[in-house]
């Protein structure tokens, strides 16, 4: 924000004639001064009067505005704080699929890629960009300013996309199993590797090489990029003795070894991802877990505690993991944890309902059991619902209230 010069004050010099005669109160009669300043008196008693009441005013404004926003915030039934138009929803669906893992939202949007097109809308439902896909199996990596990688799973092409363009399209060598792009649009590769498990290659947005490093030991399951780009998080997994063990690398790709090595036992970890830059979370079977302190020597592990993990949603705006952890065998009576990037718990959320799939949007969450959506506070506290068409399935929050769903042909817009 820039700072406002402050002018600086230019005082008025007044000159006084010291020869003047000044008239006080001692020269005039007694009772002219017992007049005068009985009138002075009844003025200043005036005047505070005066000041009381336009004080009293104000603040009786003021509790009625307060109240206002209070009683009035999300109880507007179809309307937006963010002032989001409904009249292009539902946006019909391009190509026949769309994947839950392939259906995201950046900071003014949400995109999707399908078995034919990937599309970019804003948050009016717009259509802001198309392109035709033509890979078997796509699957889409979506950054908060709308860039994106779509890569071939099991195949070896891939393209790199801002919010409005195609900017890059290639191939890599070998079978590609993961990749990711940075708002710049630096990308990495996880591709199958004849000497080895697996091999990560990081290029810059130019197609150059920056940085490779051959998994020997373990399969690799998840790979993200930090924001600039300066290093990576890897997910791996192995038997040993008949025990499943995973394993999380981070890398500086100034340093040709990883710059830390964590072994986790009994657990199969899946998915990865950067809270912040100096910070990243890991998703297992059985519990998750953030990695941060000093060169990201520190993992701290939050189990389910016998729960059942049903959904959960990586917040990189702010830097947060929501989970949902299910206490019964049908997937109802859900506990919501809000985990923050030091890896402490910041709050839980108890709900009987089942948690399909979870969403949150600064300090909001909102989950769906497939008939209804539901926003809680990050407090606990319910919100709103509203009920929505059965064949609903992900969910995203766009706004603090308003979401997007992903059904079998369109995409609807959903307020609270």
């Amino acid at each position: 924000m820039k700072k406002r010069k402050i002018s600086p004050r230019h005082y008025k010099e007044e000159m006084y004639d010291t020869k003047r005669a000044v008239l006080s109160y001692e020269q005039l009669p007694l009772e002219d001064y017992n007049q005068n300043a009985g009138d002075k008196e009844k003025d200043n008693k005036r005047s505070l009067s005066y000041k009381k009441i336009i004080l009293a005013l104000m603040v009786i404004v003021l509790l009625v505005a307060i109240v206002f926003v209070v009683f009035n915030r999300f109880t507007c039934s179809g309307c937006s704080s963010y002032n989001l138009s409904s009249s292009n929803f539902p946006v019909s669906l391009k190509g026949s699929l769309v994947s839950n893992g392939n259906f995201d939202t950046y900071s003014e949007g949400f995109a999707y890629v399908s078995d034919t097109h990937y599309v970019v809308h804003n948050n009016n439902g717009e259509e802001v960009f198309t392109s035709q896909v033509s890979f078997n199996n796509p699957i889409m990596k979506l950054n908060h300013n709308g860039s994106s990688v779509i890569y071939d799973l099991g195949g070896n092409k891939y393209s790199l996309y801002s919010s409005e363009k195609l900017v890059y399209t290639g191939e890599t060598d070998s079978k590609m199993y993961l990749a990711d792009v940075t708002p710049d649009l630096n990308f990495a590769t996880v591709t199958e590797s004849h000497d080895y498990k697996a091999k990560l290659s990081v290029y810059s947005a130019a197609d150059t090489p920056v940085y490779g490093y051959s998994f020997e030991e373990y399969y690799i399951t998840a790979m993200a990029l930090n924001s600039d780009a300066t290093g990576a998080i890897a997910c791996g997994v192995t038997g040993e003795n008949g025990i499943e063990k995973s394993v999380v690398y981070v890398f500086d790709f100034t340093e040709e070894k990883p710059l830390a090595f964590h072994e986790i036992s009994s657990d199969v970890v899946f998915d990865c991802e950067y809270l912040d830059d100096g910070s990243a979370c890991v998703i297992g079977e059985n519990a998750s877990y953030v990695i941060n302190g000093r060169n990201f020597s520190k993992i701290t592990k939050n189990t389910y505690s016998q729960m059942t993990l049903t959904s959960y949603d990586i917040n990189t705006d702010t830097g947060e993991l929501c989970l949902s952890l299910s206490r019964s065998g049908d997937g109802r009576n859900c506990t919501i944890e809000c985990i923050n990037k030091s890896g402490s718990i910041d709050s839980k959320i108890e709900t009987d309902y089942a948690a399909d799939y979870i969403s949150s949007y600064k300090n909001r969450v909102s989950i769906s059991d497939g008939s209804n959506i539901y926003l809680y506070s990050q407090n606990g506290e319910l919100l709103s619902s509203v009920k929505i068409t059965p064949d609903s399935r992900q969910i995203r929050l766009i706004a603090p209230d308003a979401s997007v769903a992903l059904g079998l042909k369109d995409i609807s817009l959903y307020s609270f």
